[in-house]
Order: C-alpha cells, then structure tokens, then sequence
C-alpha cells in the first residue's frame, strides 16, 4: 500500500513538474517582463519543487520495487537526466534574461518544450511497457 501511494506522489511530480517545464519553454520566449517573472515564479513555486519531489520519490520507488538492475530503469534515467539538465538551462537562462531587460531568449528555447515532450512520451513507454 506504501508502494502506490509512493508512486501516486511521483507521478502527481512528474506531472506537475513537466507542466512547469513546458510553461518555461513556452513562456520564456515571450518578450514581456512581467510575463517572463511570472514563468520565473512558476518555476520557483511548482516546477523545481515538484524536481525535487520526483528525484526523491523515484529512487525511493527502484528500491522498494528492487528495479534497479532492469535495463528499462536505466534507459528511463537517461531521459530523467536529460529534462533535469533541461530544467536548470531554462532556470539559469529565465533568469539572466530577467535580469538582462528586453533581450531575445536563444534559438535553443524553441526546442525545449518539445524535447520534453518526447521525453516524457520514451519515459511512459519505458514504465508501461518495460522493452528489455
């Protein structure tokens, strides 16, 4: 019972925290200041706690699971590691950009909410179907 209620908290994370990613993708292309504080905000208050929440509740779930050793879990973090690295370029970049006035966010923004968006397709097909 411990186990689904655990997951339950992951999965409420990794919603919350991919909602977050995408509104930073999103919302950090926009030019006004005070939209770009706003996503900034979001970040603060939703995205990088729920971060938080699913690096701890996920491993949490490979051991009472004993999942470690499967090669999906180790492919899933690949992808865990790549929107996590996503995250904290979009952090630094919203801020320097907060703090920089009017300048154009990098090319690389319009990439960003799709490359979390394939991530988290090969995360729930890696869980769901488990490959190898």
């Amino acid at each position: 019972m411990l186990y689904l209620w655990v997951k339950a908290v992951h999965l409420m994370a990794v919603i919350t925290f991919v909602a977050g990613l995408v509104t930073m993708a999103v919302g950090g292309r926009l030019a006004q200041p005070e939209w770009r504080r706003a996503v900034r905000r979001a970040d603060y208050a939703l995205a990088s706690p729920a971060l938080a929440v699913v690096w701890i509740t996920g491993p949490v779930l490979a051991v009472m699971a004993n999942a470690w050793h499967a090669p999906w879990l180790m492919a899933k973090l690949v992808f865990v590691l790549v929107i996590s690295a996503l995250h904290g370029r979009l952090s630094a970049t919203l801020r320097r950009l907060e703090r920089d006035g009017s300048r154009p966010p990098p090319a690389w923004f319009r990439y960003a909410a799709p490359a979390t968006l394939m991530s988290m397709v090969a995360i729930v097909a890696l869980v769901i179907v488990k490959p190898f």
